[in-house]
């Protein structure tokens, strides 16, 4: 196996443990155990029924999930430099996790995969942004410009 795939399978594995560890909180004690489901309820994956965005913990687990799947995609796109062929990877590996939580007794949900997608997908277009401008830093200098100027027009409001 070439070096440069390692990056993108560890990050992978990472994503695979806390999806499917029986707690999500137990991760941050550094509690990792899995329960296995040989028969689950393939309809849950259409569950909306529990989505709270009032909920700070939820949010934050929506937003760890599209900046995981973000991160990801930098690293395949790094590793195959083909950002169709990692966008498509990224998404059916988002599938797959959500799909494989069931049988650990886990809440996978199609709409944690659109979530999963939206980070590849920012984390895609912010690669556009950054080549664009020439590499992280002058990209970085463009947006807090483009910031700046937003926020003097506001004040003058």
């Amino acid at each position: 196996m070439k070096a440069k795939y390692i990056p993108a399978l560890l990050w992978a594995l990472c994503i695979l443990v806390a999806t499917n560890n029986y707690n999500f909180m137990a991760l941050f004690a550094s509690d990792i155990d899995f329960n296995i489901r040989l028969f689950p309820n393939l309809s849950d994956l259409f569950i909306t029924s529990d989505i709270h965005l009032d909920s700070k913990l939820y949010v934050f687990q929506k937003t760890g999930h599209a900046l995981s799947f973000g991160i990801l995609y930098l690293l395949v796109n790094q590793a195959i430099k083909d950002h169709r062929v990692a966008i498509v990877l990224c998404s059916l590996f988002a599938l797959f996790t959500e799909f494989l939580q069931l049988f650990f007794e886990r809440s996978g949900r199609l709409v944690d995969v659109l979530i999963d997608i939206a980070g590849v997908y920012a984390a895609y277009r912010l690669g556009v942004y950054v080549q664009a401008h020439g590499g992280i830093v002058p990209a970085f200098f463009s947006a807090m410009q483009k910031l700046s100027s937003m926020l003097k027009d506001e004040k003058q409001r």
